[in-house]
């Protein structure tokens, strides 16, 4: 009898044992120690969107995103290394582990979540539609036709939202600046992009080019953290950093101050 008990309890310990290891390990293992260890944090971006994320006059990293990861860093107690490149060598560079995380406001797709990890959303996007001033189209719908010609940034939320609500039309990805300029210059019937991006260029292209819907988005999704899958520890970190300073106001404070003024500034 006496034995039979010593049997069960060593079983049990060697249960319990066993479950704990890979929860030590799983944390011992976490990006989050890497980085304090390391005493850096990369952050890959994009700095091409004013005033999200760009350069600034002296060609230093710049705007909202900027800021709150310098704010993460110092909470982190690490140096920040802001690594710009351009949108489409984002994921692949988090998955091979050249950059921690990435931070330009990736909406957390089910495709892109195949593959990534997406913290709570830390920026809201409106998406606007922009068309040529003299445009007969009236309604969204009306952009769903065959031979519209409608631009986006190749590879984003835009692009994929556009292709999906006009599956008549020609939807075309571009980088930024020229998916603007199709639009611009009329070579385009519109092109869809974040409020922040839309309201300067209008203000900058008087007479050319005017919002299709300014009292209605063509959709409202939030922006996220994305890091590599598989690490709870990190991902929960930066899921509490955001809860942190939106429950107290910060983020929508900083947003106002950085992101909302330049809707009506012109550069």
């Amino acid at each position: 009898m006496k034995t039979g008990k010593l049997f069960v309890i060593a079983i049990v310990a060697i249960l319990v044992s066993a479950l704990m290891v890979p929860s030590s390990a799983m944390a011992a293992g976490s990006l989050l120690d890497e980085i304090k260890k390391r005493g850096v944090i990369r952050i890959g971006t994009v700095l091409q969107f004013p005033p999200q994320m760009y350069r600034d006059d002296n060609g230093q990293p710049a705007g909202y995103d900027v800021e709150l990861m310098k704010m993460l860093a110092d909470d982190m107690k690490v140096k920040l290394e802001v690594v710009d490149m351009e949108f489409d060598g984002l994921i692949p560079a988090l998955l091979a582990k050249k950059i921690d995380m990435i931070s330009c406001g990736l909406v957390n797709t089910p495709e892109r979540a195949l593959s990534l990890e997406f913290s709570d959303g830390y920026v809201p996007y409106r998406q606007l539609v922009v068309v040529p001033i003299n445009s007969k189209v009236k309604t969204i719908d009306d952009l769903n036709k065959k031979g519209m010609k409608i631009t986006a940034l190749l590879g984003s939320t835009a692009e994929n939202i556009a292709k999906r609500k006009f599956p008549n039309a020609s939807v075309q990805g571009f980088k930024q600046q020229e998916a603007m300029m199709e639009v611009v210059s009329w070579r385009a019937d519109a092109h869809v992009a974040e409020e922040y991006l839309v309201m300067p260029l209008v203000a900058n292209n008087p007479g050319k080019i005017k919002i299709l819907n300014p009292d209605e988005p063509f959709s409202a999704e939030w922006g996220t953290y994305a890091v590599r899958p598989g690490d709870y520890r990190f991902l929960q970190y930066l899921n509490n950093w955001v809860r942190y300073y939106r429950v107290r106001g910060i983020l929508d404070a900083m947003y106002n101050d950085i992101i909302v003024p330049t809707f009506f500034e012109k550069k």
